[in-house]
Formats: C-alpha cells, structure tokens, sequence
C-alpha cells in the first residue's frame, strides 16, 4: 500500500476540448523530476524519475498522460533492485481512463491494469503476481470514483485549500493489486521549505492517511480522523504555495525506514512560481 510511491500536440479540435481544464492548476508540457531518497541507517538517494505530463489523443478525445520509469541506482541495486513502470490517463475532469503498474522490487513482481466503465463508478482490475498462480480478474463498483495513484496525485493539487484549512478534510479512493484504499488528506499547516538545489519555497503541508476499504460497494464517501499507527504512518506533502500547487516534496513511512521525495527540477509550468523565496 506504501509502495508508493508523461509527445505531440493534435488538431485545432483537440486544444479546443482540453480548453475547458483551464482551471486545472498544470497543463501538457509540465515536467517535474523527482529524487527518490531512503533513510534508515543510511541515508541515500536511490533513484530518480520524471513526472512529464502529455497531452494524447484516446479514441478522438484528448487525455493527459504520464509515464514514469522508477529504476534503483547501481550501488542500491546489490541491495534491493526496483524497476518499476507506472501508466495513467485521465481527461479534464480528471476522470482516470486507464492504468498500469508493472513493477519489479527484489523477488517481488506484480503487474495491475484498470480500466473504468463511462461513467467511472465500475473499476476493472486485471491483477498479476509472482505470489500468485494465475491472474486475476475482478471489478469494484462505488458511489464515487476509485482512482490509481498517479491520478490521485494530481487529483490532490486540485484540492480546495481553503476548505482544507477551514477544517474540512477531504478523502480519495485509491486502488492498489485487489485493494482499494480511502485515503483522507488534511491541511496541517503553512511553512518555507528547503527543497534541495532548487531552494525555499512558501508551502502548503498536507497529511494523508491510508485505509484499506473491505466492501467498496458499501463505502460512503468519508474522512477517517487518524489515530493509533495511523498517525505513526502518516505521509506529509508539500505543494507550492501558489496556482500551480507542485508537489515538491513528499515524506512516506515504509515498513523499513522512510522513503523521501523531492523535486530537482521543474520545467513548464502553468502558473509563474511565486512561492519561491529569492
């Protein structure tokens, strides 16, 4: 669940329909790189990916798309190889249209692809593992849409940030292999945060905790107030403080450690970046 852990532009027609997500705080042609860092014992950055975001055309409407590449560094490598892939499409509504994680870890390999009914209230899940004998085929039907990571990702800089401040939480649902999890994002508070080489930032710190949802078709749009371990495996995320709301850099409690990430570069941006001290 913590494993957790984007070129062509088309025809006057497409730019025309991707208009109406003017209000979305990224647009195609937005690039983040990120550093992937492990504490525990040592302290080490062990890989690094890019979120590009692309525009595409899917069956002649036009769609956002992300690829990601998470490789492990040579040294890292004698110790716990990861190759992992990650796909996402999604529209303007940020509706998901379809998904793909294949990932390798260690021993560990598992591939998962979802794709949505139109109106996005069924999930279906093809599910593979090495742990597994034979793959799995299943679907989950909600009130509300069940996402995939990367759409969740993006999904949270839409967020309203003053109804999270006012004391609204909000929560998500996310799919992960068979699992679906409600995950609730919370406004912890307003801070400058050093963000590597790229330097001081005004931002936003959110909190997000995870739940595994046992009966989807059951569950009811809701926040889960944490506490217990929840509190002990809560993730922090830091987005700008501005219209563009970049998740710079995110904190993630794994069963060993802490995984940290940060972002090392941004290019195209939607909005100037006026949450960067100077």
């Amino acid at each position: 669940m913590k494993k957790i852990l984007l070129s062509i532009a088309f025809a006057i027609f497409t730019v025309t329909l991707f208009a109406q997500s003017a209000n979305l705080p990224f647009k195609a042609g937005e690039k983040i790189d990120v550093t992937l860092h492990y504490k525990w014992g040592i302290s080490a950055d062990i890989a690094t990916l890019s979120f590009n975001l692309q525009q595409v055309n899917n069956a002649g409407s036009p769609n956002y798309h992300i690829l990601l590449n998470v490789r492990t560094n040579r040294f890292f490598d004698s110790f716990y190889k990861v190759r992992d892939v990650y796909e996402s499409k999604f529209d303007s509504n940020l509706d998901p249209v379809y998904a793909m994680r294949d990932v390798h870890e260690g021993n560990f390999a598992a591939r998962n692809e979802y794709t949505w009914s139109a109106d996005k209230k069924t999930l279906y899940a093809k599910v593979e593992k090495n742990t597994m004998p034979a793959p799995v085929d299943t679907s989950f039907t909600s009130k509300e849409t069940i996402r995939d990571i990367i759409n969740m990702i993006y999904t949270i800089r839409t967020l309203d940030i003053n109804s999270l401040k006012a004391g609204k939480p909000t929560s998500l649902l996310v799919a992960m292999d068979r699992n679906i999890t409600r995950a609730t994002i919370s406004y912890l508070r307003n801070e400058v945060k050093q963000v590597d080489a790229l330097g001081k930032f005004n931002t936003v710190c959110l909190t997000m905790t995870l739940k595994n949802v046992s009966h989807v078709e059951k569950e009811e749009s809701k926040v889960v107030v944490p506490t217990g371990d929840d509190v002990k495996n809560m993730i922090y995320i830091w987005l700008s403080d501005d219209q563009n709301r970049l998740p710079l850099f995110i904190s993630v409690p794994i069963s060993v450690g802490k995984m940290e990430i940060r972002a090392n570069n941004i290019e195209n941006v939607k909005y100037p970046l006026t949450s960067k001290v100077k």
